[in-house]
């Protein structure tokens, strides 16, 4: 074990600044207004998601010690010491950081031996980067629409005017009664013109 974590270490290569990530919108927070979810959207659909940074041979060489230090693993002498960790660096060296962290730790709580490269490689698989801010931005979006919606459809069902809000949103609320839609292509408010939808009450008497 401490012959292949010293061959590990001959892996290593003075670390390299990382290139400065993309600027990141300055408020990812839940819109107030029309005019904010608008603004929020365009910047997540436009913005560029910066990829995730691949680690340093300097990293790498640190996740695989640890292995070497938890784990147990067959001696090895130095000719094919440097040819297994050679291999490790060959196949997990694209992955970023975060991901050989998640693969080290799972590896420790899961094996009871110093992992294969295969066994590394499905470690990884199992691993999720975290959200984007751009993702994050879509789904504030979506909440905010979505609660404007609720809002909109209740006040229809209750009388109030159309207003000018998404044919989409329109066609929802024909969709589940609460509007119909003319032959001329123009859409009416139930409750408007028939009043507010009133509840069935069994055994009522006219």
């Amino acid at each position: 074990m401490q012959k292949f974590s010293a061959i590990i270490d001959q892996l290593r290569e003075p670390a390299t600044a990382l290139p400065t990530p993309f600027a990141k919108c300055p408020a990812i927070v839940r819109p107030t207004s029309d005019e904010e979810c608008r603004a929020l959207r365009e910047w997540a659909q436009h913005a560029p998601v910066a990829p995730p940074q691949p680690a340093t041979i300097e990293q790498l060489a640190e996740h695989l010690k640890f292995l070497a230090a938890a784990l147990p693993s067959k001696n090895v002498d130095d000719i094919n010491g440097k040819m297994k960790a050679s291999v490790y660096a060959a196949l997990l060296g694209g992955y970023s950081n975060d991901a050989l962290k998640f693969m080290a730790r799972s590896a420790c709580a899961t094996l009871d031996w110093f992992p294969t490269p295969r066994q590394c490689l499905d470690l990884i698989a199992a691993y999720r980067p975290p959200v984007s801010d751009q993702e994050t931005a879509l789904r504030l979006c979506q909440d905010y629409t979505t609660d404007q919606f609720d809002r909109w459809y209740a006040n229809v069902k209750a009388g109030q005017p159309i207003g000018d809000v998404p044919e989409q949103w329109m066609r929802i609320a024909v969709e589940r009664g609460a509007m119909r839609r003319l032959s001329n292509g123009s859409f009416v408010s139930r409750a408007l013109y028939h009043g507010p939808t009133k509840p069935y009450l069994s055994g009522a008497t006219a």
